[in-house]
């Protein structure tokens, strides 16, 4: 055949498919699916790709013919390679989702793409996750990212809060805590309680906005008031300091039960001192070791801590020396100090475990090297007496020294008597009377009686013009503030 007569051919072929494929759409839009399908029939088998979209939905639909899934995905198919944007999107929804096919992430990548490249908002969104997530395509947050963007230019606010995450963790793109409150604020201006809470958050710590505790407390009100656990904790806490609103401990109290009652952890800690304290609430020790118990199993140091604290005390449970000893233990290997000085005062005088002047002086050396007063003094004991450690009167006086330079009257008493004998430190009778002195001038009852037997006793061994200056030395001496 000619060259001229196939193309005439073709061209009214193409005319009478559209006539079809128009004709059909009428049809379509008037609810006459029958008359739809037989219109679109024709016009799809010659190739015409808005017929064969058509076609599809009513055979995967239902409409005009019995409900065939695949027969659908067939025509969409067709359709979608021909580049019909309409068609790839519907296969893209169908495999995403598993709809009338299994599931296949591949899949939907493949067919989302050409929407997504053409502009559609939410086969940018979807693609963007299934770069995000690595599914059906491998995970490359970057590409996740340069979709998301795209959909979220659109007012895609799916697409705004998942660009916004990347922003706030950095993943794909560097960390951005601005852009991140940018997209989020989009969000939560739409009522998405994450996002409220979200942003809350950066306006009470001051990322990507100016710290502003008013606005934290809006923007977690409203996530609060939606139930969400964790700007309930936020706007408790916020309560609790007077930090955005004014102060209102049973306000706090209200937030942080909502919260913890929602096994949110952040709450589990301020609700347990609410309740230890009685701030907004009735004092109640055992409801206090409950919420330290949850805090201490969501691996709170501190509640670990205040846990054994009230254990050994008897407060709220029945008293255990040991449980005290299990719980102090787990805060200090978690370098709570606190804890490092209460486990090694049980080592120290053997309650709830068996005694150990070696354990306590391991618990103590932390402690008193970050200026806790007692250990300094307890560890200048251990040495000077030999207990768990080397006998050693230089490191003896040297925690006595870092103790009495504070205050501490018990290390100042056995630093005076240190210095009288010359152990550990060059021998200075003013320095033990000075610190004698001193000692006694604090103390109270027996401790007292003896130490002044003993500060007397250096006196007596004193010329008069060195004891007076010992004296005026005495009344000069400050406490150290370091």
């Amino acid at each position: 055949m000619p060259r001229f007569l196939v193309l005439a051919w073709l061209l009214f072929h193409a005319v009478l498919s559209a006539a079809d494929t128009r004709k059909g759409f009428e049809a379509y839009q008037q609810g006459d699916f029958k008359t739809a399908v037989e219109q679109f029939r024709p016009a799809a088998a010659q190739g015409d790709a808005l017929a064969q979209f058509y076609l599809g939905e009513c055979y995967f639909n239902g409409r005009g013919v019995p409900q065939d899934f695949a027969e659908g995905i067939r025509w969409y198919t067709r359709a979608a390679e021909q580049a019909q944007v309409e068609a790839q999107e519907t296969l893209g929804g169908i495999y995403f989702f598993g709809k009338g096919a299994a599931q296949d992430y591949a899949l939907a990548a493949k067919w989302y793409l050409g929407p997504a490249e053409q502009g559609k908002a939410y086969p940018q969104f979807l693609l963007g996750y299934l770069y995000d997530q690595g599914r059906g395509v491998a995970q490359d947050h970057a590409q996740a990212a340069k979709w998301y963007a795209k959909a979220a230019d659109q007012d895609n606010h799916e697409a705004q809060e998942a660009l916004a995450l990347l922003y706030f963790y950095g993943k794909g793109l560097a960390q951005d805590y601005a852009q991140a409150a940018k997209w989020y604020r989009k969000v939560a201006e739409r009522g998405k309680a994450y996002a409220q809470y979200l942003l809350g958050w950066m306006y009470d710590n001051g990322r990507g906005v100016a710290a502003d505790a008013p606005q934290a407390a809006r923007w977690y009100r409203l996530a609060a008031e939606q139930g969400d656990a964790r700007a309930q904790a936020g706007l408790g806490f916020l309560y609790s300091q007077g930090r955005g609103v004014p102060p209102d401990a049973e306000q706090a109290v209200k937030w942080l039960q909502k919260a913890a009652d929602q096994k949110e952890p952040s709450a589990y800690a301020s609700l347990a001192w609410a309740y230890y304290q009685g701030k907004g609430t009735k004092q109640d020790h055992a409801a206090a070791a409950k919420w330290f118990r949850q805090a201490a199993d969501s691996g709170d140091a501190q509640a670990k801590y205040m846990l054994g604290y009230l254990y050994e005390e008897g407060r709220g449970v029945a008293q255990s020396a040991a449980t005290a000893a299990k719980w102090y233990r787990e805060a200090a290997e978690a370098g709570n100090r606190e804890a490092m000085e209460s486990l090694g005062a049980l080592y120290f005088f053997g309650r709830g475990v068996e005694q150990n002047h070696a354990e306590a002086a391991k618990w103590y050396r932390q402690p008193a090297e970050q200026g806790s007063t007692y250990a300094q003094y307890l560890l200048g004991y251990l040495h000077e007496e030999g207990k768990g450690v080397a006998q050693d009167y230089a490191e003896a006086a040297r925690w006595y020294a870092r103790a009495a330079d504070k205050g501490d009257a018990r290390a100042q008493s056995h630093l005076g008597w240190l210095y009288f004998e010359g152990k550990g430190v060059a021998r200075d009778l003013k320095a033990a009377y000075l610190w004698s002195n001193l000692a006694a001038a604090n103390l109270t009852g027996e401790e007292r009686a003896q130490v002044e037997k003993v500060r007397d006793f250096i006196a007596s061994k004193m010329q008069a013009s060195d004891l007076a200056a010992a004296q005026q030395m005495a009344r000069d001496w400050k406490p150290s503030t370091q």
